[in-house]
């Protein structure tokens, strides 16, 4: 649910931390109306729309000393487009509707199968095939993710 809001996978880490973190603190909050699971998902989707917000607000930080790359260090121009794709894939998914969004984050990204998916979502099995189809289907036809997400699908 997350992965959109990170730039990479240690900021995915944290911010999946800080999502459980609310989820506990919010705990006192879930009325029991509808499945916890929507309800943690929301959180977490606020916890990443929040933090997204205030990265935006602050200056980028320059690197200390720029001349400590290690040797081994990975190709830094496919480092680069690794993180451009991830990013464009990023934006796609956000403009997705919320339910196909969801669906897509769950299945694809979190590997929910379909009836994890249809339970965290509140949906039925064939509710939540559809719209993981139907998001994907979205996502192809978005020119700037289509070689990206046919790469993702294989």
């Amino acid at each position: 649910m997350v992965r959109p809001y990170a730039d990479d996978e240690d900021h995915t880490d944290d911010l999946v931390s800080d999502c459980w973190v609310a989820i506990l603190e919010g705990l006192d909050q879930y009325r029991g109306v509808g499945s916890f699971d929507s309800w943690a998902l929301a959180v977490s989707e606020n916890v990443g729309r929040m933090r997204l917000r205030a990265a935006k607000r602050r200056p980028e930080t320059a690197l200390e000393d720029p001349t400590s790359v290690l040797d081994d260090a990975p190709d830094p121009e496919e480092e680069l487009m690794q993180k451009e794709r991830r990013k464009a894939l990023a934006c796609a998914i956000n403009e997705l509707p919320e339910r196909e969004r969801d669906a897509i984050m769950l299945h694809m990204i979190e590997e929910r199968d379909i009836p994890e998916t249809a339970e965290a979502i509140g949906v039925s099995r064939p509710v939540a095939r559809s719209l993981v189809e139907r998001g994907m289907a979205r996502l192809c036809r978005m020119e700037q993710v289509r070689q990206c997400v046919m790469d993702w699908m294989d």
